[in-house]
């Protein structure tokens, strides 16, 4: 995807501003720590000081193509993007290899194969769907469907919305580059059976294609056609309605295509088929009295004939319809289903069992449903960590394979209704390529459509490779109603094995509830707003937020108070701290009610953790500053013990300091109230001081605490402009985010460069995210870049990350990803960041002057069953060479030549050749090979 730049030369989300210059004056050096006015800060920061040095065009941001065909990486970057890792599980049937022993899943920008007994990871294989350009495109191309080969099983067919379709070897990986191209650009369902021919049988790929908002088609294609580039392919049937799903079953002699309230079923009738161009189906439809969310089919075939198909639909209200020997109902005008009634909403997913005795649903109530259908009993499977998307029956019968909206899933046994298998993504909120179920039925209520915060995460000091992400409850819980998003949870996502872990309730949470009012309106859970490690890892502090929807507050007003304020009345903010164990479990130490209160509850805008010590520090919306820090539990002047004897703490506020900005606004209650605040903090690097930011209307101020005392150091103001994003320490300098980047030195007291960041959305301000890695002395600016004709971030917006050094004002990189940046942090233990978008994607970006660090790819990964035993060549077999008795009698035994001494390694340098990437990156191999090749292949030097 190629990057754009301006015509000025900027990137797409920053102006640079330029640089006052450094005066070294004897009298500059007696003012080091000396406050500058507001009035000379800001006049350097808006480049209106004098003596300034002014820069050339050439010095600009411009990002230019390069590496690896990324988008923005210049050629002449030391840094580079590695291919991202991961990515969404779309709403697309799991699919089982012919043995059972993988499990092919479909995400939003490849295709995964895993082992169902090891539940690992063994190939990714991208799919190179079309950048489509953002600012003109209206719905982004994005696969449909994927289906086995049902004549051969190394091979699966892959279809895109936009009318291209792959034939991809997933055992080998081949295929994903040259896709095929059909005439229809518009494709709603794939489906695959196999047919019998004179002299062979062939994949026959049906295609539902919408040809205008009110009508479609049914096509047929098959690999010959599609290689000869006869894409309009072999029409089987149309009709005026907006299509939904199609099946094709029977060995090709059934089809089932489904519009909005209606069935059109075909089948061909007679014992053979001559040619493809001889298929001719007889079609019948019906309508149904609900709303079609989910359908299968179950052929019964005697002698190649079709005897028997039973179908089953799911609808949006809940309800299923069973139709049993549907050929012979529609044969004898007597179609009379089955209605069973479980499910409060939408079934999204529905199957019959191999014999067709049993039906499998499931949908938001998070619960599998067994279905005996001759019996009428039901059974249930339930608690299940989010809503179920879709479910997939092995090829034996054996196994259920069962999607989650959370990222995840898992193969379930049929015997015991035990996970076999469990396979877990980034499970941050996403945009879906398509709509939910839930959205076919009118609510009361509407899902998110915008992304207007960032994903808080993290990584654990104590295991560097497992990060710590807030989320939900899946997608549908996550994103809420409206603007609201839920993220009660923290998912433990390890980055070596590239799995999820673990999660946490850090709140409260109803996900196996009946999350609903009578009314229809969802029951919001709370987000959690901050997550910060202590430097040991031992402690976990999180704070989260819930505020009672307005719509309930009504009965609480008073006064002249509006339904808004009774809502920020009664909102909930509590501060927590967490043991960490060393399993990754939390346990709930200490929870402090509104940290920060005054006669309302005040929002808590950071925690900072200390460096050097098990402290934390917060800031508040009241403009305090507090410490926690832990101290004995007491009980009878007697210190409380745990299970392993050791005593128990507690956290408590140890200090409190406010903020000089404060005290100006304290005649003035009534009117803060309506005034908009924010504030960060960071803690220096030693650890002996804390900064913290705070802006209170149109003043703010940059205040050093002393960590020890409690007294204020320093006050620097004129260098926040607008809100309060980010602060961070880094050396002596301040890195601060607020609408400019700004960076400044504390002990030569000046502003060395900053950025302007250009004007956005608000939701676009508060996905603009600061990351610093002390290791490299670098941070990284994350920032959405500007649409034109629109404020919101929804489908198809970008971000842009720009990397800077602490010691060259000019970026380092600057790189645009195809989708939005929702979280930014620094990897642990390397120089480089670690990028999470908006399509549940990781992306690793790395610092090449070193080894490249590189996410493990999954690309190149070989399947044991399917590595072949090559035949060994002559001339690579190494040979003994015969030696004759006479060079042996005169061959001096003590005559040794110097090249022929074992070469002497220290084993640390051999580590180092191992440990040049953290444990969830794995350098090149040649790179290794290389370095300890040269540790032992190098001749001694010479004494002389």
């Amino acid at each position: 995807m190629p990057s754009k730049t301006d015509t000025n030369g900027d990137s797409a989300s920053l102006k640079k501003r330029k640089r006052e210059p450094k005066d070294d004056s004897a009298q500059a050096q007696q003012k080091k720590h000396r406050r500058k006015t507001e009035q000379e800060k800001a006049d350097a920061l808006n480049g209106e000081g004098a003596n300034q040095t002014s820069h050339t065009d050439d010095t600009s941001l411009q990002p230019i193509n390069g590496h690896s065909g990324l988008p923005g990486v210049s050629s002449q970057s030391q840094w580079k993007v590695q291919p991202p890792m991961g990515g969404r599980m779309l709403n697309i049937d799991p699919v089982f290899s012919p043995d059972e022993k993988f499990l092919i899943i479909t995400y939003n920008t490849s295709i995964q194969v895993f082992s169902t007994e090891s539940s690992l990871p063994i190939r990714r294989i991208p799919i190179p769907l079309t950048e489509t350009d953002s600012e003109n495109a209206t719905t982004p191309a994005h696969i449909v469907a994927t289906s086995l080969s049902k004549t051969q099983g190394a091979y699966i067919w892959v279809a895109c919305s936009d009318g291209r379709i792959w034939n991809i070897n997933w055992r080998l990986g081949t295929g994903s580059d040259t896709p095929f191209t059909i005439t229809s650009s518009n494709l709603v369902d794939m489906s695959v059976d196999a047919i019998d021919l004179p002299n062979s049988k062939i994949d026959v790929l049906l295609v539902l294609q919408n040809t205008s908002p009110t009508s479609a088609q049914v096509v047929a294609h098959t690999r010959e056609s599609l290689l000869e580039g006869k894409g309009e392919g072999l029409l089987l049937h149309s009709f005026d309605q907006s299509p939904q799903m199609l099946r094709f079953a029977a060995s090709g002699r059934l089809i089932v295509a489904a519009t909005k309230t209606a069935l059109h079923i075909g089948y061909f009738k007679a014992s053979k088929v001559a040619s493809i161009d001889t298929l001719k189906f007889d079609f019948h439809s019906f309508d149904l009295p609900d709303i079609i969310s989910c359908l299968d089919v179950h052929p019964v075939l005697k002698d190649k004939k079709l005897i028997r198909a039973d179908v089953v639909v799911g609808c949006a209200r809940g309800a299923i319809y069973l139709y049993n020997d549907v050929l012979s109902g529609i044969a004898e005008r007597t179609l009379q289903p089955t209605k069973l009634h479980w499910h409060r909403r939408a079934v999204h997913s529905v199957k019959l069992s191999r014999d067709g005795n049993y039906l499998i649903s499931g949908g938001a109530e998070t619960v599998l449903v067994l279905w005996q259908i001759d019996a009428g009993r039901t059974e249930t499977l339930p608690h299940l960590s989010a809503t179920i998307e879709n479910i997939t029956i092995s090829p034996r019968g054996a196994s259920y394979a069962v999607h989650l909206d959370d990222n995840s899933t898992m193969v379930l046994s049929t015997a015991e209704m035990k996970p076999t298998m469990y396979v877990s993504g980034i499970q941050s909120l996403v945009l879906e390529e398509t709509p939910s179920k839930e959205s076919l039925v009118r609510r009361v209520w509407r899902s998110a459509d915008e992304i207007s915060a960032p994903v808080v995460a993290t990584s654990n000091p104590r295991n560097p490779s497992q990060m710590f992400l807030c989320v939900g409850n899946g997608q549908q819980a996550t994103q809420g109603a409206g603007t609201t998003v839920s993220a009660p949870l923290v998912q433990v996502f390890d980055l070596a094995s590239f799995q999820g872990v673990s999660k946490h309730a850090i709140a409260r949470t109803s996900s196996t509830e009946a999350n609903i009012t009578r009314d229809g309106q969802p029951i919001m859970e709370p987000t959690a707003t901050s997550l910060s490690f202590s430097k040991d890892g031992k402690w976990l502090a999180s704070i989260d937020e819930w505020q009672p929807p307005e719509r309930d507050t009504a009965a609480f007003l008073t006064g002249s108070k509006t339904v808004a304020e009774a809502a920020r009345q009664r909102k909930e903010i509590y501060l927590k701290f967490w043991e960490v164990h060393e399993d990754n479990s939390l346990e709930l130490v200490t929870r402090v009610n509104e940290a920060h209160h005054t006669d309302l509850p005040q929002a808590i805008f950071d925690v900072a953790s200390d460096p050097v010590s098990s402290r934390f520090a917060t800031i508040g919306n009241d403009g305090v500053v507090r410490f926690w820090s832990t101290q004995y539990r007491i009980r009878d002047g007697l210190a409380v013990k745990g299970h392993d004897g050791e005593p128990l703490r507690s956290w408590h506020c140890s200090r409190a300091v406010t903020l000089p900005v404060r005290e100006k606004q304290e005649d003035l209650v009534e009117e803060t109230r309506k005034v908009f605040r924010s504030g960060a903090v960071a803690y220096s690097e030693d650890g002996s001081i804390l900064f913290a930011a705070y802006r209170v209307s149109t003043e703010g101020l940059v205040v050093a605490i002393d960590t020890q005392t409690g007294t204020i150091r320093d006050v620097i103001s004129g260098i926040i402009r607008g809100e309060v994003r980010s602060i961070q320490s880094m050396g002596s300098c301040l890195i601060l985010l607020s609408e400019d980047i700004a960076v400044y030195d504390t002990v030569s007291d000046e502003l060395l460069y900053s950025y302007k960041l250009k004007d956005t959305s608000l939701a676009a301000k508060r996905l603009t995210q600061l990351a610093v890695n002390h290791q490299s002395r670098t941070f990284a600016l994350a920032a959405p870049i500007p649409h034109p004709r629109q404020d919101k971030l929804k489908k198809g917006a970008r971000s842009e990350l720009t990397v800077f050094s602490l010691d060259d004002q000019e970026p380092q990189l600057v790189q645009q990803f195809p989708h939005l940046i929702t979280s930014v942090l620094a990897a642990p233990g390397s120089s480089g960041f670690v990028v999470v978008d908006s399509a549940a994607q990781i992306w690793a970006v790395t610092d090449a002057v070193e080894q490249p660090l590189i996410l493990k790819p999954m690309d190149h990964m070989t399947m044991d069953d399917t590595v072949e035993t090559q035949p060994v060549q002559d001339a690579l077999v190494l040979q003994d060479e015969e030696v004759s008795d006479e060079e042996m009698e005169d061959a001096d035994p003590m005559e040794v030549d110097d090249d022929d001494h074992a070469a002497v390694v220290a084993q640390q340098h051999v580590v180092q050749a191992f440990n040049v990437a953290p444990t969830f990156a794995l350098a090149p191999l040649d790179g290794s090979f290389s370095q300890l090749a040269a540790m032992w292949c190098a001749k001694p030097t010479s004494s002389e």
